[in-house]
């Protein structure tokens, strides 16, 4: 069925050939011939059209009208005018109504009206689904983890969601950093439904994923006729966040000609679209996340300091899942539930052995590799234990077969399997803090970097000096 419509309409003939024209094209009906029985039949029935005649005798159609918002605020109301009447369709548009149709009505163009009406009702329904979805899969409870790092993580975020300038679109830029893997994305939605702005929409994009042009086209907008293939105007992503949160995922992977026209965003408050003459201010607090090394990226000439130090506001490091300990158990725990849930399969558990091997792996992947570990082992295994022959992950401890020559050159052998390269790196700059009795600036020197960078390494890894 296409929907239920309420047809209110004191012309009995009226409203029984409305109601049999729908009939025949797929509709519900329930017809009414007062606005005081309308009202009952709507609360008993919940319609998703109602057609209302402007003059009604007792309440009137405008009353009707109110009452129907009020009583059923999803219902899309039409409104049946004569041509004397209307002025009070026109009031009745202000108060809510989708549309109205003149009489004499036409049956197809009713049809054609209540069909727009009923399509309008499914979007908006299908609108505040998926803001609902979205904010309840976005908030700080949906991190999932007890670990120090964790935790210090979690209290950041409140932290930096609590903060919202006095001026127009002020809020503080937030840089998330981090492996792949690592839960970036999570971090940002958890500033986004943590703040005042939860209301407004989150809206994100992957740079890495897109070609410049199109990134371009998709950020900023564009007016028609802007290029070739611009038949009519777009508002870009900029516009679309406004009141909310833009997350700009893989920002180090966008190309420097883009990078100055975001860092004029940032500063400005304000965007242009592809081919317009004025610009439009939006109030959009910027959330980005990348993986890659920012400042080597710089030296390197290929990402803009300006825009670092602009998107570099405030700093979140997403801790890798090998540096949270007991939280592997309670993510994998988490990701059998919720697979049971999504397939429908009886619950599962981890043997003793399988969480063992869980926390002996690197889990370069992080906490997406985790996921996928899971979903296939409870999908390709019946029963009700998941054994560690079922993660398919290998259990074997091995050092890392890496030397460094004295004259600095380094010799790597892989015959003994697969290397870590956090490791070595964690190693490394452990040794050169070490050797430096944790002086940060003689330990960069020795490294070869930038204390900077240095800094960023020590929040990765969560290094400290010894107590």
């Amino acid at each position: 069925m296409a929907g239920l419509v309420l047809i209110i309409d004191d012309e009995r003939i009226l409203a029984d050939s409305i109601a049999a024209y729908l009939d025949h094209h797929g509709y519900g009906t329930v017809v009414a011939f007062s606005g005081e029985d309308g009202l009952v039949r709507a609360e008993s029935t919940s319609p998703d059209v109602a057609i209302v005649d402007v003059r009604l005798p007792g309440m009137n159609g405008i009353e009707v009208l109110r009452r129907l918002r009020e009583m059923l605020p999803t219902v899309e109301v039409l409104m049946v005018t004569a041509h004397a009447s209307v002025a009070s369709a026109v009031d009745a548009m202000k108060l809510g109504a989708f549309d109205y149709v003149m009489k004499p009505v036409d049956l197809d163009e009713l049809r054609f009206v209540v069909d727009k009406a009923r399509a309008h009702q499914r979007m908006r329904q299908e609108l505040t689904y998926l803001k609902a979805r979205d904010r309840r899969s976005g908030g700080m409870s949906d991190i999932v983890g007890e670990s120090p790092p964790i935790r210090a993580l979690k209290e950041q975020i409140a932290r930096v969601a609590a903060l919202e300038g006095t001026d127009r679109g002020a809020a503080p830029t937030v840089l998330i950093r981090g492996e792949t893997g690592t839960g970036k994305e999570m971090a940002a939605r958890a500033i986004h439904y943590s703040s005042v702005r939860a209301s407004g929409a989150f809206v994100e994009i992957n740079c890495a994923a897109i070609p410049t042009a199109l990134l371009e086209a998709e950020l900023f907008g564009y007016e028609r006729g802007a290029y070739t293939d611009a038949k009519t105007a777009k508002a870009g992503l900029f516009e679309a966040a406004d009141g909310g949160t833009l997350f700009l995922d893989e920002i180090g992977h966008v190309e420097l000609a883009l990078q100055l026209k975001l860092l004029k965003v940032i500063e400005q408050k304000s965007v242009r679209r592809l081919g317009a003459l004025r610009t439009k201010t939006v109030n959009v607090r910027i959330v980005t996340a990348t993986n890659r090394d920012l400042e080597k990226a710089i030296a390197d000439g290929e990402f803009r300091d300006d825009l670092y130090y602009r998107i570099n506001a405030i700093t979140l490091v997403v801790p890798t899942l090998r540096s949270r300990g007991e939280d592997i158990i309670l993510l994998a725990r988490h990701f059998l539930d919720h697979y049971r849930q999504q397939y429908g399969f009886p619950p599962k558990m981890l043997s003793p052995q399988a969480e063992e091997t869980l926390l002996a792996y690197g889990w370069p992947g992080n906490v997406r590799e985790l996921a996928h570990v899971i979903e296939r082992a409870a999908l390709l295994h019946a029963g009700r234990v998941v054994s560690v022959e079922h993660l398919g992950l290998n259990r074997e401890h091995r050092a890392e077969p890496v030397v460094v020559a004295s004259d600095g050159s380094v010799q790597v052998d892989f015959a003994a399997g697969p290397i870590v390269l956090e490791n070595v790196e964690r190693a490394l700059i452990q040794a050169a803090l070490r050797a430096s009795g944790w002086n940060r600036a003689r330990a960069a020197e020795l490294l070869g970097i930038s204390r900077e960078t240095l800094r960023y390494r020590l929040e990765k890894f969560d290094l400290r000096p010894p107590a």
